[in-house]
């Protein structure tokens, strides 16, 4: 018991510095008015919408310089924790708006309306991503998604290999056999401490402990690969483990598979090479 204690003390201690840094950092979650804000005084007009499916409100963000249905989208999907706006970076990218409409999605438990409601199934976030794309009229997509994001955008790819040109994986955690135990996630467990754990991390927490479970029973997904995938990973990436690469090699075939090997990468690549990404981007844009 004494232990436990302690452990309290040291969270709460770690909970104020944790916090600051969330909500000032990339993964911070905004809302209606902040992301309206950020575009605007960047002279772009971002369209926010909103949906629902399996029990929660989805909703996505928007940006199209050029409002034409003959464009291809290229839609992201962040990991956990994480929200829409872990992308703004690249919905404001002019040489991306010159050929596609861009979205960015908050996963379901993510959005500011969702935040804390917990949806573990990886099928059911990929279908989320079905039906934000519902709404439009488009020729092809492209789809994006980082860490926990990557095995949800796989799922919604390997489900809808007619609709999509790429897919392109960013530090995925796509393999079973590499998922990393985190001791702070006993922090949502415990009584003691679990009430001063923030929505967010509740809701990351909740698919870290049933991720494993998820990705093994999306495995008979990948027996019938049909689309290009690009699997961008840094070999220090201290989260999702750089040898995720070698389920790529194993389960897609060589043909439809490119790896992006960032010598020194962190897990922080939508980040810390956006460069590269955007790139990666338009070479897929332009074929």
């Amino acid at each position: 018991m004494k232990k436990r204690y302690i452990f309290l003390l040291i969270f709460i201690g770690l909970h104020i510095p944790l916090a600051f840094w969330f909500f000032n950092s990339p993964m911070a979650i905004s809302d209606d008015e902040g992301t309206n804000e950020y575009f605007e005084d960047l002279g772009l007009t971002c369209t926010i919408g909103t949906d629902s499916i399996h029990g929660h409100p989805l909703r996505w963000v928007e940006v199209s310089t050029l409002k034409d249905d003959t464009l291809p989208i290229i839609i992201f999907t962040h990991g956990a924790p994480g929200a829409a706006n872990n992308f703004f970076q690249f919905l404001e990218d002019t040489s991306l708006l010159k050929h596609a409409r861009l979205i960015a999605i908050d996963r379901l438990g993510y959005s500011p309306d969702d935040q804390g409601n917990a949806e573990v199934s990886i099928q059911k976030q990929s279908e989320a991503i079905a039906k934000v794309l519902s709404h439009y009229s488009y020729p092809d997509v492209i789809a994006i998604g980082h860490s926990y994001g990557g095995p949800i955008t796989s799922a919604f790819v390997l489900d809808n290999p007619e609709k999509v040109k790429a897919a392109v994986l960013l530090a995925p955690a796509i393999s079973p056999d590499e998922e990393k135990d985190f001791a702070i996630v006993k922090f949502t467990e415990w009584s003691l401490t679990k009430w001063a754990v923030p929505a967010f991390f509740m809701v990351a927490a909740a698919e870290k402990k049933a991720h494993e479970t998820e990705l093994r029973r999306m495995l008979p997904k990948w027996n019938s690969v049909k689309t290009p995938f690009i699997h961008v990973h840094g070999t220090d990436d201290r989260i999702v483990p750089y040898a995720n690469i070698s389920f790529s090699k194993e389960m897609i075939p060589d043909s439809l598979l490119t790896i992006v090997t960032i010598d020194g990468g962190s897990h922080m690549t939508p980040w810390e090479d956006e460069d590269l990404v955007t790139e990666l981007l338009l070479e897929q844009l332009k074929r």
